[in-house]
């Protein structure tokens, strides 16, 4: 058996996620995600998405703001943790990985008859199809139906990072933004984008840059990463544009490249 608890933002926990479905998927092992609501990821996996193996949804938001859940998460944890013959915490994958790639990753995991796994990023590589799997649960699907229907077959993805991220914000510009979307006017007359963004002020700003340029956005009003509503709308983003005929996306972003695996569609990293 492999056990996965998927660390960090809904980004990274979806390429943990991922990844270790795929390597269950190589070795024909069952898998047990070990979900828990965290700081930056603050809802259950159910709230998200329905997924084809068994799931344990646990909190580790800290005693002050969820004692008895906090305390009930650890518990349930260190439970799992002691049934498995290894235990791996992030920085033991990262190191593996860092000394041996993937393969040794892989070799790893298949000599321990039960592993529990802690990451914050991939086990092994990913493509186009390796989140194919992930069926969004009907909350999502009815929150994000406006939107979803607004999106058409000319319809063009742009996720603007900006925030904390220093490195998209320093090689993927606004202005380098709005200079391929002119281009994609310019070759679709009939081109509209679909804007997700963690700054509202992008909003503004690639309104006044591109006033006729058909923008459309999720006007939730909710960019806070620590909130249950936040986190649903992000992933309602990320689903969007999975569902657009291609995404202009920002330098070094989980966030751009997850849709892309999603609804397979081909990902532009806009960048100096």
């Amino acid at each position: 058996m492999i056990m996965i608890e998927p660390c960090a933002g809904l980004g990274n926990k979806l390429l943990g996620l991922a990844s270790a479905c795929a390597v269950a998927r190589r070795l024909d092992r069952e898998l047990l995600v070990i979900w828990k609501r965290e700081v930056g990821c603050n809802v259950k996996a159910s709230e998200l998405f329905e997924l084809p193996v068994k799931v344990v949804e646990t909190s580790e938001n800290g005693l002050k703001k969820e004692p008895l859940a906090h305390l009930a998460g650890s518990a349930v944890r260190k439970m799992y943790r002691k049934r498995a013959t290894r235990f791996l915490e992030c920085g033991d994958v990262e190191r593996i990985r860092q000394e041996g790639g993937y393969q040794e990753l892989l070799a790893v995991i298949r000599r321990e008859p039960v592993i529990y796994i802690k990451s914050f990023g991939p086990l092994c590589e990913l493509g186009p199809d390796s989140l194919a799997f992930l069926k969004p649960c009907r909350q999502i699907e009815e929150k994000g139906r406006s939107l979803f229907s607004r999106l058409d077959p000319h319809t063009v993805g742009v996720h603007v990072r900006r925030t904390d991220h220093t490195e998209a914000i320093e090689n993927s510009p606004l202005s380098l933004f709005a200079e391929r979307m002119r281009a994609e006017c310019a070759a679709d007359g009939n081109v509209r984008f679909f804007v997700a963004t963690d700054d509202e002020t992008v909003k503004r700003e690639l309104s006044a840059l591109l006033p006729d340029a058909g923008l459309l956005f999720h006007e939730s009003g909710i960019i806070d990463r620590n909130s249950r509503e936040g986190v649903m709308d992000a992933f309602i983003e990320m689903l969007a544009l999975s569902r657009c005929r291609k995404i202009l996306g920002s330098y070094n972003s989980t966030f751009s490249l997850l849709p892309s695996y999603i609804g397979n569609v081909p990902l532009e990293i806009v960048r100096l």
